[in-house]
């Protein structure tokens, strides 16, 4: 005697509508994938070869990454950020250095060409100058945000290279520089027209540097600034010095000149070098907490 409890029939809407949404699944699966395989890499990921890469996400809070030496009042910090959790704040001061700096093999492995990066953010209302020196119509100050020690090329002497620096003036215009500092001769580079301000949003630059044909490029937002173009030509060193190898680079922030009490605040965040342009990182959705 066997028993029909008409489990069959019963079952049979459920399973439908079951296959229905797994098919559905299916399809959007492969739509995405689609989609994937026809859009290009974002620059952000593309498979440049990295030589540094730091966004202060395995820095202590307070402390800085593992690796840097320390100069001047610096620490990671988890209220502001460009990406990820974490980013880099100088904190204000009215002249001075307060950067962090790697030096050892691991710089000196990347030889004298590379692609640079970083997002730097200034706080507001920036600082006011002092009233200008007898016989200047205006006050200045000179900015690094990152530089590198080395020897020049020409002259085997020691150096240092402001591979993106800036001029600050007490009308709060900004020119943007490439600057070579001996130790014992005078300073030279090239410089933009003071057409540029330090605004409260999160900004891009980028350098490029060749010792091998003395060249030298700098990017703001993605648009290079031709004015600081300098590509002289293998063993020509007008301008640029670039050398074969940095001894050491520093990240952060140090004007030269002071400023009036407290002076600049800054962070940076999403520093990186590579053999080829690394170009934008984006912003997650939430900035800051």
């Amino acid at each position: 005697m066997g028993l029909d409890l008409g489990l069959d029939s019963d079952l049979d809407p459920v399973l439908d509508s079951v296959r229905s949404i797994l098919m559905r699944m299916l399809s959007c699966l492969l739509a995405v994938a689609a989609v994937a395989a026809e859009t290009p890499l974002n620059p952000a990921v593309a498979p440049a070869q990295l030589l540094l890469a730091e966004g202060f996400e395995g820095a202590p809070i307070g402390g800085i990454p593992k690796g840097y030496t320390k100069e001047g009042p610096v620490r990671v910090v988890d209220d502001i950020f460009h990406s990820g959790r974490k980013s880099l704040r100088i904190e204000a001061a009215v002249k001075g250095p307060r950067r962090v700096t790697k030096s050892g093999p691991d710089i000196t492995a990347i030889g004298g060409e590379h692609w640079g990066r970083l997002y730097f953010r200034i706080a507001q209302p920036v600082p006011t100058l002092p009233d200008p020196a007898k016989g200047q119509k205006v006050s200045l100050v000179q900015i690094a945000f990152v530089s590198g020690k080395a020897l020049s090329p020409q002259f085997n002497d020691p150096i240092e290279t402001r591979l993106m620096g800036t001029h600050f003036n007490g009308a709060g215009d900004v020119q943007y520089l490439y600057n070579v500092q001996p130790a014992k001769r005078g300073e030279f580079g090239v410089i933009t027209t003071p057409r540029f301000r330090f605004g409260p949003e999160w900004t891009l630059a980028e350098w490029h540097v060749d010792s091998a044909t003395q060249t030298y490029q700098f990017f703001l937002n993605g648009e290079e600034l031709k004015e600081l173009a300098v590509s002289n030509g293998a063993g020509k060193f007008t301008r640029s010095e670039i050398p074969a190898a940095f001894q050491s680079l520093s990240f952060g922030f140090i004007n030269y000149q002071p400023t009036q009490t407290p002076g600049f605040t800054v962070w940076i965040d999403d520093v990186a070098l590579g053999r080829t342009r690394l170009g934008p990182t984006a912003p997650p959705a939430v900035r800051a907490k």
